[in-house]
């Protein structure tokens, strides 16, 4: 593992969960207070205690965790890893607190939906009711001589929050997914996708004065002066276009996924890198968006 330091006060490293690399990014902001965001799936756990010690922390050190949603790939370490932090309070969405508390649902809806994935990723457990807090949207972290606020951004999943400083976004999965190698990402959708609020929520990340994109999936992107946003909703809208003509000519899933990775440049590389972790992600996208035409 290799620590990057993207600023004096934020460092990042790669999960390699499974030993998978260049997948999930987790950040650590160093101030007064200390905030880890995202903790990855379960099985990271000795990687992230591993990256915490890199940048120079104890786990005593740690404050907060921020995780931008509760899906496994973002927070199903997250009750693991509480009870190695002693000091550390967790925030989330308002709509995933119940699920946090009692994940028991939670973990069968990702069973059910990820398969092999989420045996691999480990089943969550509980978080402790005084270790975790609801945050409302504009509420302010103060880390000391820096602030976080959070920012609901429901259109990857109702519980998403993106988390905004001065300069940079942690945007969870609400930009979809970017691959660095090609400068480019690529919509990621759940099973119960709604494609206004999608839009609505890259309209609002557009709206902030961002120099960087901070991913979960994968790495600091720069914002450029807008330019990645406009490209990430582009695609958005392109692939709602291209599934809406599947679903007209009577298509399936699996064939518009197929024409999709034809027909959208870049995308059939993505493919290749992920092995397991990858497996089935566009066709998932593909689905949600279906899902939502046909409601």
């Amino acid at each position: 593992m290799e620590l990057h330091h993207h600023s004096e006060q934020l460092v990042w490293f790669d999960l390699q969960p499974d030993g998978v690399a260049d997948f999930i990014s987790i950040y650590i902001w160093l101030d007064e207070k200390n905030a880890i965001i995202e903790t990855g799936p379960a099985c990271g756990l000795e990687n992230i205690m591993q990256g915490i010690a890199m940048a120079g922390l104890t786990p005593e050190e740690i404050d907060w965790v921020l995780p931008t949603h509760i899906h496994l790939d973002h927070f199903g370490g997250g009750g693991h890893l509480l009870r190695e932090l002693p000091n550390a309070q967790a925030l989330v969405h308002p709509k995933a607190l119940k699920h946090v508390l009692n994940p028991q649902r939670l973990w069968e809806g990702s069973r059910a939906f990820l398969g092999p994935i989420a045996e691999m990723y480990g089943e969550p457990l509980q978080v402790a009711p005084n270790r975790v807090t609801a945050v409302e949207d504009g509420t302010i972290v103060d880390l000391g001589g820096t602030q976080l606020c959070a920012l609901h951004t429901p259109g990857h999943a109702p519980h998403h929050v993106a988390w905004v400083g001065d300069h940079d976004v942690f945007v969870g999965d609400a930009l979809g997914l970017w691959y660095p190698g090609l400068d480019l990402g690529f919509p990621v959708t759940p099973p119960r996708y709604n494609h206004a609020l999608a839009l609505e929520s890259l309209d609002r990340l557009a709206s902030l004065d961002t120099e960087w994109l901070h991913y979960t999936h994968f790495g600091p992107r720069a914002a450029r002066e807008g330019a990645a946003i406009t490209q990430v909703r582009s695609e958005f809208e392109a692939w709602l276009a291209l599934i809406a003509e599947g679903v007209a000519t009577g298509e399936d899933a699996a064939a518009t996924t197929k024409r999709l990775l034809t027909e959208r440049p870049g995308l059939t590389q993505t493919e290749v890198s992920m092995g397991l972790h990858q497996a089935g992600t566009h066709l998932g996208s593909v689905r949600g968006m279906r899902e939502w035409l046909d409601a």
